[in-house]
């Protein structure tokens, strides 16, 4: 279970990101130089701390290997998205996705604190099947929240589109070319990842002659088969755009009913 003071360290995390999605909002008023710097600066502090207490918790339990409990796991998941939209927007700058992504960091900062303060439930990661389970799971999720957050800003930008609102009014959201780019790749690789990690999470339930949650396999299969949709929208143009973007969002949401019902049915193993 993890301490206190790694439970500390995680609400300071989660401030860095707040008050850096305050300070990056605070842009929308007057764009200045300092701002982009301050926002910036608590985003990388906001990583590093959770480091600092993936490092702590690794060091508690006397193993390095990542995603052997539901806290640890939560916590990893958060800094992948929140060093992807940093890279982002390092190299390729697409304005405003720091603030759809960075709330999706926070929640899960949050539950990893939660989950801390209760008591987290423990995956068995020592055959080289459930390892890659966890690692494919997470990381397809990772994939969808950015595509999730790709979707929302499509649907936006469409929105604003249509409405003729002048850029100034608002975030310059990208064009919904790049926007819609970012989906397919996003959908691409967790479409990849989830078929892995499903696969090998139903090897690891008959190998192990175990239960697993009739929710998780039911979410499962929705979220598989929305992606499914999602990645034919290029050669079916009735789902292309608008829909596409939805079914995006809708399969995140169904994503994140997968990370709860592992977080609150657990079932040995995970």
């Amino acid at each position: 279970m993890p301490s206190a003071g790694q439970i500390t360290l995680v609400f300071v995390s989660i401030a860095l990101f707040v008050v850096g999605g305050v300070i990056s909002l605070w842009r929308l008023r007057r764009e200045r130089a300092w701002q982009r710097a301050a926002a910036r600066l608590c985003m990388w502090l906001g990583v590093l701390t959770s480091l600092i207490v993936l490092v702590w918790h690794a060091l508690g339990r006397g193993s390095w290997l990542p995603l052997e409990d539901n806290f640890d796991a939560l916590i990893w998941l958060a800094v992948v998205l929140a060093v992807f939209v940093m890279y982002v927007q390092r190299r390729r700058p697409i304005g405003g996705l720091d603030w759809f992504v960075m709330p999706i960091v926070i929640l899960l900062l949050i539950g990893s604190a939660v989950t801390g303060l209760t008591d987290p439930h423990a995956y068995d990661v020592k055959t080289i099947w459930s390892w890659v389970h966890r690692a494919t799971a997470y990381g397809g999720a990772a994939a969808f929240a950015v595509a999730g957050a790709a979707g929302a800003m499509y649907l936006i930008a469409n929105h604003r589109l249509r409405r003729k609102v002048a850029l100034a009014s608002g975030p310059r959201l990208g064009s919904l070319e790049r926007l819609e780019q970012l989906t397919l790749t996003s959908v691409t690789l967790g479409f990849a990842l989830l078929t892995i990690g499903a696969i090998t999470g139903f090897a690891e339930m008959i190998r192990e002659d175990r239960a697993t949650p009739t929710a998780k396999i039911v979410l499962t299969a929705a979220v598989w088969l929305i992606y499914a949709l999602v990645l034919h929208s290029p050669i079916n143009p009735s789902f292309r755009g608008r829909r596409a973007a939805m079914l995006s969002i809708l399969g995140f949401v169904l994503m994140l009913g997968v990370i709860f019902a592992v977080l609150l049915m657990p079932t040995t193993g995970g």
